[in-house]
């Protein structure tokens, strides 16, 4: 049976009852004031929260930094563990360096010069020290490479021999001596300098025990010569 849609009609004879059927837009009254609120009060809470957030993360960054220097990565470890927005983390470090307050190249150079002079730390112990504090690797090559002195290493390492050495009395020479350098070693310290350190730390302890050997018995033999003259 034909169809009773006149082909002239085209696809506008199907659409038009559903082109009719959707009616315009229409906002009641008051919509858009209500809306443009909601996200004006969602703004509002969004920067007080984004403003605590920054209050905090600088609380919890000077409270460390009061107690001691603290690297970069140190503070944002810390800042990661307070559970502070990222954002406003970065942020907050980014302050801290502007103004000074973080400065891993100026911690590197403290922690270099505090722990060898102290601790009498070579440069591989004073490294891992420094990466176990997450200071920033450029900065501890700097930091190291503006230390080096090697006359002054030579003398750190005996010093540090010499004092080790004396509380190895009671061992022969070869143990004392393999004991001596592997100290040295954990200390940091490599190169034919350790075990040069180590001969003549070793030399004094001997030196120093012979003379406490010899003196009792020469002192005593001096009073009996007084007592028999």
């Amino acid at each position: 049976m034909p169809s009773s849609r006149d082909p002239g009609q085209g696809l506008s004879g199907v659409d038009a009852p559903l082109t009719a059927a959707l009616a315009p837009v229409t906002f009641l009254p008051g919509a858009r004031e209500a809306r443009a609120e909601r996200e004006a009060a969602e703004a509002a809470e969004s920067a007080a929260t984004h403003a605590a957030d920054a209050r905090r993360a600088e609380n919890v960054a000077m409270h460390a930094l009061t107690r001691r220097g603290q690297s970069r990565a140190e503070v944002a470890e810390l800042l990661r563990r307070r559970e502070i927005d990222p954002i406003v983390a970065e942020a907050e470090l980014d302050r801290l360096e502007s103004v000074g307050l973080i400065d891993d190249r100026a911690l590197a150079v403290d922690l270099v010069d505090r722990l060898r002079s102290r601790k009498k730390l070579g440069d591989s112990a004073l490294r891992s020290e420094l990466m176990r504090r997450k200071v920033d690797r450029a900065a501890i090559d700097e930091a190291l490479a503006e230390n080096a002195d090697p006359e002054a290493h030579d003398d750190l390492v005996f010093e540090l021999a010499r004092d080790r050495a004396r509380r190895l009395g009671g061992l022969d020479r070869s143990t004392a001596e393999r004991r001596l350098v592997d100290f040295l070693a954990r200390k940091g310290h490599s190169g034919s300098a350790v075990r040069e350190a180590a001969r003549r730390a070793l030399d004094d302890r001997d030196d120093e025990l012979a003379g406490d050997a010899s003196g009792p018995s020469t002192r005593l033999a001096a009073v009996h010569r007084v007592e028999f003259r």
